[in-house]
């Protein structure tokens, strides 16, 4: 073969091997049954929402717990709604907060205000009726 071809089909392999790599969201599936429940961080970045999952406590989430789930695990809506199933499932209880990217401390204190933008997440979430908000 010649350089050329070689170097072509080292490129379309290497294209389609970082490509095909997908994230593994088996953590967010381990807090099912977590008897606090869950709560499920979402962030728009750039036109694109994505999530995380944190297991419920009684406390409240720091700035760099939520900003780890940014940097490592960001979970598309439509996928987390996959996963939230599990969930719905079980009857376990979860909680949507919509927060900045990074996260903002006083986002994390707060209750959420029922806007569009929250109302338009708990639809793509697939957590509408079953929610209480």
């Amino acid at each position: 073969m010649n350089r050329l071809f070689k170097l072509s089909l080292l490129c379309l392999t290497s294209v389609s091997l970082f490509s095909c790599k997908t994230m593994d969201y088996s953590l967010y599936y381990s807090y099912v049954n977590n008897m606090k429940g869950v709560e499920v961080y979402c962030w728009k970045n750039h036109n694109t929402w994505y999530s995380g999952i944190l297991p419920g406590t009684n406390r409240l989430k720091d700035v760099e717990e939520v900003s780890w789930l940014q940097d490592n695990l960001p979970c598309p809506l439509n996928k987390m709604s996959d996963i939230l199933d599990v969930y719905k499932e079980n009857n376990d209880g979860i909680s949507v907060i919509i927060v900045s990217n990074p996260p903002k401390e006083e986002e994390l204190h707060h209750t959420p205000d029922f806007s569009d933008t929250y109302l338009w997440v708990i639809e793509q979430l697939e957590l509408k009726g079953y929610m209480d908000y």
